[in-house]
């Protein structure tokens, strides 16, 4: 059922990219609906390729963690206002939307701005989606990035009479390659330990070497899907490391714990545990 149910979104979507293909390419707004679709499309088909297949949309191994559409918003949100210069324009970026839906697609609001002889502003939106999701070998935490799809030119103000339309989207061009690599990372609060500390016992009858075990851990696969991000995680355990020794020396001895397996010594005898004293009324033995 789940899988005829992709597919019909699958169609729909692809229905759709054929019918904005045939319509003005130029347009900025229909260029961004073309964007975000395509990426919808890219994802879905996948999972139902694997389904198709008689194949789990994640390995049976994995472990599958789920972010909500308002974490990844309140994430981005925190790491606004972004700014950026391309020559005179300077961009500014302040509201943000998040969207999973077979794509982690994020927008991106704000106002490019200029000042000279004519003070010149425009609302913008920026399209793209979360992207190179991976664990952060330094923290341990995962990290993505806003991968820019498109940038569009939305509202002017007096702009209109003084440049035509491609230049507009030789200016949206010019902005969207001066942020690609510039928007800061994101660092969502799932922390993938990367190794297992086993400390070493150095008190007692018992000492035991300390060890360490790695742990190789990555993202296998992601997908976007009902409003929420579904991560998976796989763990390859590695060989274990000793990190110290055991001491020779401890604070307690085994003879102290009565836990020596040693027979005991000839003429020594075994300390007697003390007679159990009969019960008020019993006679003693």
């Amino acid at each position: 059922m789940r899988s005829a149910r992709t597919l019909a979104i699958v169609l729909a979507i692809a229905a759709t990219l054929a019918g904005c293909s045939k319509k003005y390419e130029g347009g900025g707004e229909l260029r961004a609906q073309r964007v975000v679709l395509q990426r919808e499309l890219d994802g879905l088909s996948e999972t139902v390729e694997r389904l198709e297949r008689g194949d789990p949309v994640f390995a049976e191994k994995d472990v599958v963690v789920a972010i909500d559409e308002s974490l990844l918003r309140e994430l981005i949100l925190a790491e606004l206002p972004f700014e950026a210069d391309s020559g005179p324009n300077h961009l500014t970026l302040s509201e943000c939307e998040v969207r999973f839906h077979g794509a982690p697609t994020v927008r991106l609001r704000g106002v490019v701005s200029r000042t000279g002889a004519v003070d010149l502003q425009a609302a913008i939106e920026v399209i793209g989606a979360i992207a190179d999701i991976a664990v952060d070998p330094e923290s341990a935490a995962l990290k993505a990035r806003i991968a820019v799809d498109h940038l569009d030119i939305e509202k002017a103000s007096g702009i209109e009479s003084l440049v035509t339309g491609s230049t507009l989207d030789e200016l949206a061009r010019a902005l969207r390659l001066a942020i690609s690599d510039k928007l800061p990372v994101l660092r969502i609060p799932v922390k993938v330990e990367q190794a297992i500390e086993l400390p070493a016992v150095t008190n007692g009858p018992v000492r035991v070497a300390g060890a360490r075990m790695p742990i190789d851990a990555g993202v296998d696969r992601v997908f976007a899907g009902e409003g929420r991000l579904w991560i998976g995680l796989y763990f390859q355990p590695g060989e274990l490391v000793k990190t110290a020794e055991a001491p020779e020396v401890g604070d307690v001895t085994a003879e102290e714990v009565d836990a020596s397996l040693a027979e005991p010594e000839a003429g020594k005898t075994q300390p007697k545990k003390p007679a159990k004293q009969p019960a008020a009324g019993e006679k003693p033995r």
